[in-house]
């Protein structure tokens, strides 16, 4: 097994000490094409490294048609739920083609970080690198349902009589983006995000809920509410209120 871990980019580097220690979480996992391999709401207890064929993970809002937010290539991860503390997989994984991945127990991967700090360290900061870049796969769609939503919010905020121009700020746009865009974070792993200032170049929001503590909230931040924030306003700067 140690041959097989090596030279997975998740494991890659590690020292023959650490690949020993997490040999033992590690077992094989294959299904067919179409296979649910997971469902939203079903309970969160492993997380997967893709070895062979593709995964697509849909999310369904609560108030929404089923979102693809990513689609899972050899060498990605899936099932994060699973090391991030929630009871349940907030999206589902549908095997695309023929699967092969190695699947491991979040609790138990997580407990081998917390005796070993120094292994914790590179493992969760690959995986927040490797969450982020996936959530900038989603945002195309987020991005496609955050300008309806945000420009349903200007309308209702900021309506004036027909023929006059509606005069909208920045920082108006902004709330009303942070706002829905903590709504789907909530939907994603229960976590929020909130507005708390904005001074014409910085924006600086506050990360609330799961988020709290959680190991891969650098990711949240960074991947999900900067990547998306930058969609819409490429010069503002987005950071983490103290």
């Amino acid at each position: 097994m140690l041959d097989v871990l090596a030279p997975i980019h998740l494991f890659a580097g590690l020292r023959a000490s650490h690949l020993r220690l997490l040999e033992p979480l590690v077992e094989p996992y294959a299904c067919t094409r179409d296979t649910v391999i997971f469902q939203q709401g079903d309970r969160a207890e492993y997380l997967y490294v893709l070895l062979e064929g593709a995964v697509a993970l849909r999310h369904k809002p609560y108030d929404g048609e089923a979102l693809t937010i990513a689609q899972v290539q050899p060498g990605g991860v899936f099932g994060w739920s699973a090391i991030v503390g929630s009871v349940r997989y907030t999206s589902a994984a549908v095997a695309l083609s023929e699967v092969r991945a190695l699947r491991l127990r979040g609790y138990e991967l997580m407990q081998v970080c917390r005796h070993e700090p120094e292994l914790g360290e590179v493992l969760l900061s690959r995986l927040a690198q490797m969450v982020g870049l996936r959530w900038k796969d989603a945002q195309a769609q987020v991005h496609a349902l955050l300008q309806n939503r945000v420009g349903t919010h200007r309308s209702a905020k900021g309506a004036k009589k027909m023929g006059e121009e509606t005069s909208f700020s920045k920082e108006q746009h902004l709330r009303g983006l942070i706002e829905n865009l903590s709504a789907y974070i909530e939907q994603f792993h229960n976590g929020k995000v909130e507005f708390v200032s904005f001074d014409g170049k910085v924006l600086k929001v506050r990360l609330g809920g799961a988020c709290v503590g959680c190991p891969l909230s650098p990711a949240t931040l960074h991947g999900w509410v900067e990547g998306t924030v930058h969609q819409f306003f490429p010069d503002v700067r987005v950071e983490q209120a103290e």
